[in-house]
């Protein structure tokens, strides 16, 4: 079957449709555009949008963060008190940052008032002799200078011209709420600053992933195909990477589940000292062994990539993920080469080359349909061989006959 245009593909209906006997070829064009719809979105597009659910609705963002949001939670602010660590563990830095300098003024501003009323208690403002029986000495009755006797007696930075004598009545109680404050302050965000630098990182894409994933031949089998490059050797040590795809699925009892979770497996791909191509072979076993190039551009998919491991520099465990809509997805390219020697024969990773992709010959049915025609043609193939080993044969036996009529002759 040919396209009325030279290098445009013929859309197909349905593969049972047409009785196709050899592989259809379609060699892609630089520049094509692969998407089925040309959507144009606005910013401000609703959810509700089918256009913006149908392109670019996504479960893990090109940057790796999971947009996934829970809407009217009940009693939400109690538990995200509750569970106070991991909250403040979860927020971002400067929102931590904010908080600490919140809390700090809290509780100076109240070590200030404890020692504002047990001067007042202790009748600092109902005497003017000067030095002889004050509980707060230098203060002048300024509430300034008694903050700044809180910020001393919580900082243990030492006291200095204003500071308290024996004749405050609740001084040692105002002291132990002083201590406890700062030790429980310390305390909480020294652990909540260490655990948020010790805990597993998450890299943007551009460090880790190739922005498109290829859908070409690798061995002679149809494969789905992105690379990974880390350079930085974040995920050098265990690293694991796992392909997970969304998409639509129907149960034996008919209930439809939009967004089932389907997991890929992936070709060992050794170390990555080096950038590596990730494979997955789409065989009997894979749930794109029935999807055409025309279903990879109009079914609703998302495929997810997780790469994890611990650094080589500090051992730290790293997470990396991204997501391939659609659109992310280049059937019938491959990736360029992006090794190569320099001048002093040292190797060089060519940067601009890891996202480069050229056009690869591909059939444009499913590989299902693909591993039907090969059988076909291996069978034919081997009845063609048949039938000239046994046209061979009689040759030689005619041959033969001639030779013992020659003989007898």
């Amino acid at each position: 079957m040919h396209s009325e245009r030279p290098g445009v593909p013929a859309v197909l209906k349905k593969e049972s449709d047409y009785h196709i006997d050899l592989p259809l070829i379609f060699k892609k064009q630089e520049g094509q555009s692969r998407n089925f719809k040309n959507v144009s979105l606005r910013r401000n597009t609703s959810l509700h949008n089918k256009e913006y659910r149908w392109s670019e609705a996504r479960f893990v963002s090109k940057r790796g963060r999971v947009k996934i949001y829970l809407r009217h939670i009940p009693q939400k602010s109690m538990r995200y008190v509750k569970d106070l660590g991991n909250t403040l563990v979860n927020l971002q830095w400067r929102w931590v940052i904010l908080i600490v300098t919140l809390v700090n003024l809290t509780a100076y501003f109240t070590c200030a008032l404890i020692f504002y009323w047990d001067s007042w208690l202790s009748g600092d403002f109902e005497t003017d002799q000067k030095g002889q029986g004050l509980c707060m000495k230098g203060t002048n009755h300024a509430f300034a200078k008694f903050f700044m006797l809180g910020i001393e007696t919580i900082t243990t930075t030492g006291y200095g011209y204003w500071h308290p004598t024996e004749n405050c009545n609740f001084f040692y109680i105002a002291l132990g709420f002083s201590t406890l404050i700062s030790i429980l302050i310390d305390g909480i965000f020294i652990s909540v600053v260490y655990v948020k630098l010790n805990r597993t990182k998450t890299f943007t894409f551009e460090q880790i992933f190739s922005r498109k994933a290829v859908v070409s031949f690798c061995n002679e089998k149809l494969c789905l195909i992105f690379r990974l490059n880390d350079r930085d050797g974040k995920h050098w040590i265990s690293t694991a990477v796992r392909l997970y795809l969304l998409k639509q699925f129907t149960s034996a009892e008919g209930e439809i589940i939009p967004n089932f979770v389907y997991e890929l497996k992936t070709k060992p791909h050794g170390m990555l000292f080096l950038p590596v191509e990730i494979i997955h072979e789409i065989d009997q076993h894979s749930p794109l062994w029935d999807m055409s190039a025309q279903e990879f551009m109009t079914t609703k998919i998302e495929i997810i990539a997780v790469v994890s491991g611990s650094s080589i520099q500090t051992g730290q465990s790293t997470v990396s993920q991204t997501s391939y809509l659609n659109k992310d997805i280049m059937w019938g390219y491959t990736f360029s080469p992006c090794l190569e020697f320099n001048n002093k024969l040292e190797l060089v990773v060519n940067k601009r080359a890891l996202n480069h992709t050229v056009p690869q010959e591909v059939p444009l049915c499913s590989a299902k349909c693909l591993n039907k025609l090969q059988n076909q043609i291996a069978a034919r193939r081997n009845s063609m061989n048949l039938n000239l080993l046994l046209h061979g044969l009689d040759i030689v036996r005619t041959s033969r006959k001639h030779i013992d009529l020659i003989k007898v002759c």
